[in-house]
């Protein structure tokens, strides 16, 4: 089975490395294509629809704005499981003032690189204390491409979606201040689990993931 790995905001496969998988199991990690000029992300997931091989049965992943788009692009597509971590499905599951930013334009008030400094304050976002959990989220904090994280954030807090495709299976931290459980209940919930749990809790994700990948 080939799985297809959508990551967060600009983030590339080194959010997933501590996951394992079972025998039998092709990772595939998508890279993030250049936005166009006043792209959406319903015309964005149609040409990232086109980097999975769909002659052969596959399962899509998202993590976080990655299972947002993963909604999106399961519409020209057809996966044989789509799971989101740490995500939303439709726009009502996002917190009130990221839609209110949206309304307001305030996210385009933020200066690009400004996403991309590891903080206190990320720190305590993100729900991660041991110094080799900010390692990694200054390594993937650095990594991320500004221009691309303008662009996502722009089309989250304006995100139109207001019907979760039917089938998804989520998995989600109870304790996520990024994405917190908003109108939605996920079939595996993490206890005590923040929007870092990719990482710091990723043995137990992996097996939930290998629960569901075994499941006929």
């Amino acid at each position: 089975m080939t799985i297809y790995f959508l990551s967060g905001l600009g983030a590339d496969k080194t959010a997933f490395k501590y996951l394992t998988f079972p025998k039998g199991v092709t990772a595939v990690f998508i890279d993030w294509l250049a936005p166009e000029k006043n792209e959406t992300i319903q015309e964005y997931a149609k040409r990232i629809a086109c980097k999975i091989d769909v002659s052969k049965p596959f399962i899509l992943i998202g993590l976080s704005f990655g299972g947002m788009l993963a909604t999106e692009v399961i519409e020209f597509v057809k996966p044989e499981k789509t799971i989101l971590v740490s995500s939303a499905a439709r726009r009502q599951e996002l917190p009130v003032y990221y839609k209110l930013a949206g309304v307001l334009g305030l996210n385009k008030l933020l200066p690009k690189r400004s996403i991309h400094k590891s903080n206190i304050f990320t720190n305590w976002l993100f729900s991660i204390s041991a110094s080799n959990d900010k390692i990694l989220l200054e390594e993937i904090l650095t990594a991320s491409n500004p221009d691309f994280s303008k662009w996502a954030i722009n089309e989250i807090v304006n995100w139109k979606r207001t019907t979760a495709p039917p089938n998804i299976i989520r998995i989600h931290g109870d304790k996520d201040k990024v994405l917190p459980i908003i109108n939605f209940k996920p079939q595996h919930l993490i206890k005590k689990g923040g929007h870092f749990m990719i990482a710091n809790r990723a043995n137990e994700i992996s097996s939930i993931l290998t629960a569901i990948i075994n499941e006929k």
